[in-house]
């Protein structure tokens, strides 16, 4: 086979790749849709960002380890570092690259993304970050790859074999000089299974969590992460970020504004989804209130996020407000639907 291309979809989430990426393998099988829609409930960010002048994020939470690592569970899941690869010679990486898609592995491959043209990094500082490879084109020398491109749009590209090695060698140069960390590269076999149905108690529990602002997932494995907020507190630490964003403070890296208020859109986006999911499943029955709340509340996070981008190409001090009113309202208006919907999943 000289032209391989393993089925992929438009990824639900897109918010960060550990989500796009695997989500993109699994959503194309009916059969996860009721993993998907019992998952993705709960919301974290760091709180110390300003003291310890580190990058702040708003993400989903599904415990740990992250999606990439051993989380999914219609995905087998093989990870490697660069202790392993480099046993590889250079030229040998598409062979490599290609026997394992042949053999039905997704490769999310962990390299140095300043060496692809299409990259908003290209030719700018190293930026090691993962790639994911679904095909292959052997007499054209390319992969098929999805990432974000230098427009910042998430999309499905092609590769030359080429500049995956120079990625690939990069990587190894860094690793080397320890100027980053080996964040391994993954291997995944989609393997899609129907005996998973609807979790009542996992989600009544997720949504337990948000609304105390809590997590109790991995407690046997790992300590509660106190630098991190959970759920409805998650609105203090937003608006901490705009205030210092407004004031231009100093202690603020690598400013990642939009995408937070994109995930924060994402996550009432299939939360509405999620409603409308579990009503035409009948597990729980139409409720006008609650159909409608979470539709004008996704409805008014994608007008917010959408006002910023454009305020981050006119300044318009007035979105500051704006964002500030948002988030008391989506604070104060989520616990009374969140707690029907438990009522409902428990009645």
């Amino acid at each position: 086979m000289n032209t391989v291309q393993l089925p992929i979809v438009n990824p639900p989430l897109k918010g960060f790749l550990r989500w796009a990426y695997t989500l993109s393998i699994t959503s194309s099988y009916e059969e996860t849709k009721p993993w998907y829609y019992s998952n993705f409930i709960q919301l974290s960010c760091n709180k110390d960002f300003l003291e310890n002048s580190t990058q702040f994020y708003v993400d989903f939470f599904r415990g740990k380890p992250n999606e990439l690592n051993y989380n999914n569970p219609f995905l087998l899941t093989c990870a490697v570092n660069y202790v392993i690869l480099d046993h590889l010679h250079i030229d040998d990486f598409p062979k490599f690259f290609a026997d394992l898609i042949r053999s039905r592995y997704y490769c999310v491959v962990f390299i140095d993304e300043s060496r692809l043209s299409l990259a908003a990094s290209y030719q700018k500082e190293s930026f090691p970050h993962h790639l994911l490879l679904y095909g292959f084109d052997w007499e054209q020398e390319i992969f098929y790859a999805s990432m974000f491109d230098n427009q910042g749009i998430y999309r499905n590209v092609q590769i030359p074999f080429r500049e995956i090695q120079e990625a690939v060698h990069s990587m190894q140069q860094l690793l080397d000089s320890k100027r980053t960390f080996d964040h391994h590269t993954y291997l995944y076999k989609c393997i899609p299974h129907s005996d998973y149905t609807f979790d009542k108690t996992a989600a009544v529990d997720q949504l337990r969590d948000y609304l105390n602002g809590e997590t109790h997932l991995n407690r046997i494995n790992y300590n509660f992460d106190q630098d991190e907020a959970f759920g409805i507190k998650i609105y203090d630490y937003l608006q901490l970020y705009f205030d210092a964003v407004e004031r231009d403070d100093s202690r603020l890296v690598r400013r990642n504004d939009v995408r937070h208020l994109h995930v924060l859109w994402e996550h009432k986006q299939l939360m509405s989804e999620r409603i409308g999911y579990l009503i035409d499943e009948g597990v729980i029955p139409y409720d006008e209130e609650l159909v409608q709340g979470f539709k004008d509340i996704s409805n008014r996070a994608k007008k917010l996020r959408d006002q910023y981008i454009r305020h981050e190409i006119r300044y318009d001090r007035e979105v500051f407000p704006r964002l500030k009113l948002r988030f008391e309202q989506f604070r104060e208006e989520e616990p009374i639907l969140l707690q029907k919907l438990i009522a409902l999943l428990l009645a």
